[in-house]
């Protein structure tokens, strides 16, 4: 079966495997310069939104955890004064880990894109600003840098397939504290 024949849901978890299997390899090659690690939650302070196909696949991970975990999790949703993620666990571990969307998946590795708007250069390279600290981005090897453009458009595609199957507009998105607050 091609690609895009497959269950919407089957072709983001692939792209969820890749995207970890890609920040694994580059972790192994440079994790002196990566701070990444269970616990560390720099990356997990923004209210994020997500697509709606990653939004079936969190929605997933939430059934497949316990009642009383789901309740602790809408409860730290409505924590106002929390600027963490919901998902986080008091230890700053993501409950919902394995269905975590690919924002989440990639943030920490160089990430290359192209600016939307060009000034100089049109292509710039980011990471977390606790990694590579003293290494200039641009100096790396390709294979340690993850396209977030191919990714984004990997992931449209997904989306859009996904949002045809259910009717759904494909520019929308769907806060994950809106998800977890749902759950009440």
């Amino acid at each position: 079966m091609a690609d895009h024949e497959k269950d919407p849901l089957a072709r983001l978890a692939g792209l969820a495997d890749s995207v970890d299997e890609t920040f694994a390899s580059i972790q192994t090659r440079q994790g002196a310069c990566m701070q990444c690690r269970a616990g560390c939650t720099d990356c997990c302070r923004a209210r994020l939104t997500i697509t709606h196909v990653e939004a079936a696949f969190f929605r997933r991970g939430l059934a497949r955890l316990p009642e009383a975990e789901r309740k602790d999790l809408a409860q730290r949703t409505r924590d106002k004064t929390r600027d963490m993620c919901p998902a986080l666990d008091p230890e700053g571990r993501c409950q919902l880990y394995d269905s975590r969307p690919l924002i989440c998946r990639s943030f920490g590795v160089p990430l290359r894109r192209r600016r939307e708007v060009v000034l100089v250069n049109p292509i710039v390279i980011d990471a977390c600003d606790l990694n590579f600290v003293d290494v200039p981005l641009e100096t790396l090897p390709a294979e340690d840098v993850l396209d977030q453009t191919s990714l984004d458009t990997e992931l449209a595609a997904i989306n859009a397939e996904f949002c045809a199957r259910h009717d759904l507009p494909t520019d929308e998105r769907i806060g994950i504290a809106q998800i977890l607050a749902s759950l009440d």
